[in-house]
C-alpha cells in the first residue's frame, strides 16, 4: 500500500475542489445535498469502516468524511487525479492509483463502497465488468449514482425539447475512450435492478438527493 502524505505538496495550483466553480452557492448546495445522501446511506447500513470511494476523483467529500469521523479509502485510475486526492485533506486518507476493473483489493475487503458520478458515463459492457469487480471487493453494500427519469427536471427538459449533442470521442485517448457518446443515461428502478443482478446484487433502497429539482439518485445494492 502506498504511503500517503501528511502535508500538502508544494504547488502554486489551486486544488480542483477549491476552485471558483466549486465555490458558487449552487455548487455548494448541490455538494452538500449529495454528501448528506451518501452519509445517510452509510449510517442506515451501520457500515463498517473504512468506506471505499471507487473512484474517488480529486478527493470528493474527503473533507466532509473527515469532519464526520468516517474513515475512507480511495482509488482512481488517473495519476494527476490521485495526486490531488492525496492532498485534499490533512492527514490524507489512503488513495491508490488503479483501474476500477482490476482493483488491488481482496474479495470482500470493504463493507460499503461508494461509486459516485461514474457508471452512467460508460456503456453497458463496461458497466457490467465494473459491477462484477465492485461486487467482488464489497462485503455487503455498494452505493451507485444514477440519474432518474421521473423527476421534475427531466419533465421540464422534455417539455422544452432540450437535448445536448453527443460527445465527439474520436480524438480521446487512454481510459476515457471507453466513455459513451450519449450525454446522459436515465435509469428506472427496474433497469438498476437488472444492472446489479448481473453481479449478484439486489436493490435494497433508492436514495433521492433532491427529488423536486434533481434527477440524481443513489441506488443501494446488497450482495446476495
Amino acid at each position: 500500500m502506498p504511503v500517503t502524505p501528511t502535508t500538502r505538496p508544494e504547488t502554486d495550483l489551486v486544488h480542483p475542489l477549491q476552485g471558483p466553480r466549486q465555490r458558487t452557492l449552487r455548487r455548494r448546495l448541490n455538494n452538500w445535498s449529495i454528501y448528506r445522501t451518501i452519509r445517510r446511506a452509510i449510517r442506515d447500513c451501520h457500515a463498517e469502516e473504512p468506506i471505499l470511494m471507487a473512484p474517488c476523483g480529486y478527493g470528493w467529500f474527503f473533507d466532509r468524511f473527515q469532519r464526520d469521523g468516517i474513515e475512507v479509502v480511495g482509488i482512481d485510475i488517473d495519476h494527476e487525479t490521485v495526486v490531488h486526492a492525496r492532498s485534499a485533506v490533512i492527514p490524507a486518507p489512503q488513495v491508490l492509483e488503479g483501474s476500477l476493473l482490476e482493483m488491488p483489493f481482496k474479495d470482500g475487503d470493504f463493507d460499503f463502497i461508494v461509486n459516485n458520478r461514474f457508471m452512467l458515463h460508460f456503456d453497458a459492457a463496461f458497466r457490467a465488468k465494473a459491477f462484477k469487480e465492485l461486487a467482488r471487493v464489497a462485503r455487503r453494500y455498494i452505493l451507485v449514482h444514477y440519474d432518474y427519469p421521473a423527476s421534475i427536471r427531466q419533465f421540464l427538459r422534455r417539455v422544452r425539447g432540450a437535448r445536448k449533442a453527443d460527445r465527439d470521442i474520436a480524438h480521446i485517448e487512454g481510459w476515457r475512450k471507453t466513455q459513451r457518446e450519449k450525454r446522459k443515461l436515465l435509469f428506472s428502478r427496474e433497469e438498476m435492478a437488472q444492472e446489479g443482478a448481473v453481479a449478484g446484487l439486489s436493490v435494497k433502497k433508492l436514495y433521492f438527493v433532491t427529488p423536486i429539482i434533481s434527477d440524481r439518485v443513489y441506488c443501494l445494492y446488497e450482495k446476495a
